[in-house]
This record gives structure tokens, C-alpha cells and sequence, in this order.
């Protein structure tokens, strides 16, 4: 790539490692006339997010720290957090949807209050780290120094609360189509090899019964489930007919029968599935900037905006030197909750 470099810096184009960016001043005019157009609006909105940021770090906060003692005293506690991966941990396409929204929100809401804040703007850019979509707006560094402390936390708590309220339109949204949602059955997601299901039930394929017993949802089919156990025959009535399987032990509970299979609710409407990927949609919008809007408000400074405001408001009080001991205890702190949540078995490890 390095032949191209010339080429592509001319275009405002970086390719550092598994990132490539795009910068570019075109936005930056349509984020000064929103910032203007708006202009109470976006005080009050930035006034707004102070107390919306420091609420979302101490719920994150709290939030991790009960999981983790959920994990010690349930053992059969899941994990806490995970990365928002699309095609892996979500959904490839509404997690795509979910995780544009989120950037693109975000950034424009940090820079709109900089305008606010008569911080300039250098440039406004786009990008992709491996797969996942990145956007960005970087004020010009030394006006950004120069500004108030108070300036400076406005612009870094806009970007979650902006998340924050996106969010909540999202979940207003969902609730105003939930009365159209009918859950009708579970759609089988993968199969796994060498189990029971391998070979007879396929990846996508809905099921609706269990011996002639109907259920709608995961839960309901979860209950069912419970009362086979190994070597138990089934008769699963699918989308493409009866399919009969024998049960071998469950990994988690050898007392319990075992499918095979990770699944999900599936989903209907009353006037056909034309809806659903409008509700998924909202679904992932919803999950990803509410998740993300309250990671970010970790007390990790200079990675995470909540680190940062952490760290403002401590200098305004105390001397750099007790600020940056108190921001790395916190940091080591977020960090270790971070790691312990998403990764239960390290913790039941060490106990």
C-alpha cells in the first residue's frame, strides 16, 4: 500500500494498520448550521448531558460490579458484556445499521457543541477498522485547550447522551410496533456438529412443537425442554414437517436433554413479516446506543469520554498529579470490571 500513500493522502485518505480513514472539511459547514439553527436547543442539550454523563458512569459502574456478583453467587450466571461484533456476536446487518447510527450520532452531537462552545473544527471524517464502520470529528487541538473546562466536558458528555436519547426514540418506536409483533415458534440460528440436531434440523428452519405441545417463544420452549432428559425421543414440528430426534446429556446439566441447536424467537406480524426488519432494526439501535452511549462513559481516561470528564472535573478541584493517580485507579478498576465481566470463567478461576 505504500506506493498508494501519495495518492491516497491527496484524497484525505490514512491507512495505518487495520484502520483506514477518510478526512474531509465538507461537513463541517453543515454541522455549523445546525449548531446555529438550533442554538438554544444545543446549550440546554449540552447542559443536559453533564448530568447525563455522570449518572451514565456511575449506572455502568454499578452495573458491572452487580454482575460480577451475580457470577460469584450464580453459578450458572452468563457473562456481563460482550463485544459488539456484526456476523459474530450480533446480527450482521442490523448490527451494521445499529453500530452507523451509533458513530454517526455520536460524533455530530461532539461536534455540534463544539460549534456551540466557538471551538473550531479541522476536519470531519469517516472510515472502517477491519469491518466495523468508524466516524469522527476532531476539533483543532489548541483551541480545544484553550477552552473553558466546562467547555470541554460539554463536548465530551454530548456524544452518549446524544446515543442516550437516540436510544430511548428507538425504544418508543419498538413500542409503538410491539402491538403488530406476534413470536410465532423459534428460528433455529446455527446447528451445532456431532449433536442430535446435525443432520436433521437445518440453520433457519422455524419450530413450533414439541410432541404436540405448541409453544411461542424461546422461554416457552425452554420450559418444555426441561422436562426430557437424555436418551428421551422428541418430535419437533417444523416449517418443513416432523423431525424426530433422540436427546443426549446436556453439557451444562447431564440430568437434562440436549438438541443441539442456539435459537431465537421467531418473529411474525399481524399483517405478514414485512415489518421485521424495521423492528430488528430499532431492536439493534436501541441495544447498540444505549450499550455503547454507557461504555463510553467508563471513567478510562484519554480512551473513553467518561475518563475525560472524570479527569476535568478532578483538575478543577485538585493538582494534576493527585488527578492522574485517582484517573488511573479508576481506569484499572474499569478495566478489571470490564475484563472480569466479559469473561466470567477467569473470575470463577481465582475463587
Amino acid at each position: 500500500m505504500n506506493f498508494l500513500s501519495p495518492y491516497l493522502k491527496d484524497r484525505g485518505i490514512e491507512v495505518a494498520g487495520f484502520t483506514l480513514l477518510w478526512r474531509t472539511k465538507r461537513f463541517i459547514r453543515t454541522i455549523d448550521t445546525l449548531s446555529k439553527k438550533f442554538g438554544k436547543f444545543w446549550d440546554y442539550f449540552a447542559k443536559f448531558g453533564i448530568i447525563a454523563s455522570l449518572g451514565g458512569s456511575i449506572l455502568i459502574l454499578y452495573f458491572l460490579f452487580d454482575k460480577i456478583l451475580e457470577i460469584i453467587n450464580t453459578p450458572e450466571a452468563s457473562q456481563g458484556v460482550m463485544l459488539a461484533i456484526p456476523g459474530i456476536t450480533i446480527p450482521l446487518w442490523y448490527g451494521l445499521i445499529g453500530i452507523v447510527v451509533l458513530v454517526i450520532v455520536h460524533e455530530f452531537a461532539h461536534g455540534i457543541v463544539a460549534r456551540r462552545e466557538n471551538i473550531p473544527l479541522k476536519s470531519v471524517g469517516a472510515g472502517l477498522f477491519i469491518v466495523l464502520p468508524l466516524a469522527f470529528v476532531e476539533p483543532e487541538e489548541e483551541e480545544m485547550k484553550k477552552a473553558s473546562p466546562w467547555a470541554r466536558i460539554k463536548v465530551y458528555g454530548a456524544g452518549s447522551t446524544a446515543n442516550f436519547v437516540v436510544g430511548f426514540i428507538a425504544l418508543l418506536l419498538l413500542m409503538s410496533l410491539n402491538p403488530l409483533i406476534i413470536e410465532d415458534g423459534i428460528k433455529i440460528y446455527s446447528v451445532e456438529r456431532e449433536m442430535p440436531a446435525y443432520g436433521v434440523l437445518e440453520k433457519e428452519m422455524i419450530v413450533y412443537e414439541i410432541n404436540d405441545i405448541e409453544f411461542k417463544n424461546m422461554e416457552e420452549f425452554s420450559e418444555i425442554m426441561s422436562n426430557f432428559k437424555p436418551g428421551d425421543t422428541i418430535v419437533l414440528k417444523t416449517n418443513k414437517g416432523f423431525k424426530e430426534i433422540v436427546l443426549v446429556e446436556n453439557p451444562e446439566d447431564p440430568t437434562k436433554g440436549y438438541i443441539g441447536i442456539s435459537l431465537k424467537t421467531y418473529l411474525t406480524t399481524k399483517y405478514g413479516s414485512f415489518l421485521i426488519p424495521v423492528y430488528s432494526s430499532l431492536l439493534w439501535i436501541h441495544f447498540i446506543n444505549i450499550g455503547i452511549g454507557l461504555i463510553n462513559l467508563l471513567p478510562i481516561p484519554p480512551v473513553l469520554d467518561g475518563g475525560k470528564i472524570i479527569k476535568e472535573l478532578m483538575e478543577m478541584k485538585v493538582s494534576k498529579r493527585i488527578s492522574n493517580t485517582v484517573s488511573v485507579a479508576l481506569a484499572v478498576i474499569s478495566i478489571s470490571l470490564l475484563v472480569i465481566n466479559a469473561f466470567p470463567k477467569l473470575l470463577k478461576m481465582l475463587l
